[in-house]
């Protein structure tokens, strides 16, 4: 997986084609598909149980993952 964006301990990499992992110090924290997405039967990745976001194109999975660090930070007491 290849890292695309950081902000502070955060990262935004891209797993396959039209999937991104968000990431905090290294901890799973969600997913985002683009419309480049293109679900195998057998390993759909829709199917998460933590916080999926679906945006049109690799900006707005930028887009997406500053506007989710800027939400998670103000809801989580930093611990740094």
């Amino acid at each position: 997986m290849s890292v695309t964006q950081r902000a502070g301990r955060w990262t935004l990499g891209e797993k396959t084609d039209g999937v991104f992992i968000v990431k905090k110090g290294g901890q799973y924290e969600a997913k985002i598909l683009t419309d480049r997405y293109d679900p195998e039967p057998e390993e759909d990745e829709r199917s998460v149980l933590s916080t999926l976001i679906e945006v049109q194109d690799s900006r707005a999975a930028r887009e997406a993952f500053h506007e989710y660090v800027r939400t998670e930070s103000r809801l989580v007491p930093s611990r740094e």
